[in-house]
C-alpha cells in the first residue's frame, strides 16, 4: 500500500478537510472557521498531519500543546491529541497508529494525551490503550489517557491532571435549555450548533432555549467548564454529528420528560 503522510501547512488546508467530509453534508463554513482557528495556531505549536494513500488525503492527525489545548487539564510539557481519523474504507490498517507516531514525534520532548470515549463511535480508548497509552481518570465516560515521551523514565509521574468540575448548566423552570458547546477544530462543530437551533425552533421555540459556547480557546473552555458536547440541563445529549431527525427526536424526548 503506497501511502505517505505530511505536516500540515495553510497550502495543503483544503486537503486537511477532505477526509472528515461526508457527501452531502453542509461543511463549507465549518471548514472556513476551522481554516482560521488552525491557521493562527499552526504559529503556537499545533500539530497538524494528513495522511495520503494513493495520492489521496484519507486521514488526518492533529495535536496542540497544552497551554493551547481547549481542555480542562493542567501540566507541562504535554501535547493533547485533538483528533484522529481514518476514512472507513481504510481502518484497520495500522495508519492510524501510523498517524499518532508522526504526531509523537513532532511533539517530542513532550508526553501526549488524549480523551478516549467507549460510546461515541470514535476517538475509542482501546484503540489508544492498545497503543500504550495508560488510563488515568474517567470522568462522565471519558477517560483521560496518557503516554509518556520515549526515553523517559518508566516511573516518572505523569505531566498533567484533570482539573476540578466547574461546569454550571444553565437551568431554568419549566423550559429545556440545550447548552451546544462548538470547538471550531471540529469542522463538524458549526453544524452541529445549526441542527440543534433549528430542531428546536420547530418543535416548541417557548419552551426549548438553546445557548451556543464557542470554545474553540482553552480560556473559553476552562471558563465555562466544558469542552465539545450538547447538553440538555445539564445532562450530555450527544457527542458529534447527528442527522437533523435524530437531534429532533432527543429534543422531543427530553421535552416531554419536562411535562
Amino acid at each position: 500500500m503506497d501511502y505517505r503522510i505530511e505536516p500540515l501547512t495553510p497550502e495543503r488546508f483544503d486537503d486537511y478537510v477532505k477526509p472528515c467530509w461526508v457527501p452531502g453534508e453542509e461543511l463549507e463554513e465549518g471548514a472556513r472557521l476551522k481554516r482560521e482557528l488552525v491557521t493562527r495556531q499552526l504559529a503556537e505549536g499545533f500539530i497538524g498531519r494528513i495522511l495520503y494513500v494513493e495520492g489521496n488525503p484519507v486521514g488526518i492527525a492533529e495535536a496542540l500543546p497544552l497551554e493551547i489545548a481547549p481542555f480542562k487539564i493542567a501540566g507541562r510539557d504535554t501535547a493533547v491529541l485533538h483528533c484522529v481519523w481514518v476514512k472507513p474504507d481504510w481502518q484497520g490498517r495500522g495508519l492510524a497508529r501510523a498517524l499518532i507516531g508522526e504526531v509523537r514525534r513532532a511533539a517530542h520532548p513532550g508526553a501526549l494525551a488524549v480523551f478516549g470515549f467507549d460510546y461515541a463511535g470514535f476517538m475509542p480508548a482501546e484503540f489508544f490503550l492498545h497503543l500504550g497509552f495508560a488510563e488515568l481518570e474517567e470522568r462522565d465516560r471519558i477517560k483521560l489517557l496518557y503516554i509518556r515521551p520515549e526515553g523517559a523514565p518508566s516511573d516518572e509521574p505523569p505531566r498533567i491532571t484533570w482539573l476540578p468540575r466547574n461546569y454550571r448548566p444553565a437551568l431554568k423552570p419549566g423550559k429545556l435549555v440545550v447548552e451546544v458547546f462548538v470547538d471550531h477544530h471540529c469542522p463538524y462543530a458549526a453544524l452541529i450548533a445549526s441542527r440543534v437551533v433549528s430542531a428546536a425552533r420547530e418543535l416548541d421555540p417557548e419552551r426549548i432555549e438553546v445557548l451556543v459556547h464557542d470554545v474553540s480557546l482553552r480560556s473559553d473552555t476552562l471558563r465555562l467548564g466544558k469542552s465539545l458536547g450538547v447538553f440538555a440541563n445539564g445532562e450530555e445529549l450527544f457527542l458529534g454529528p447527528l442527522p437533523r431527525d435524530e437531534v429532533l427526536e432527543l429534543l422531543r424526548v427530553k421535552l416531554e420528560s419536562l411535562e
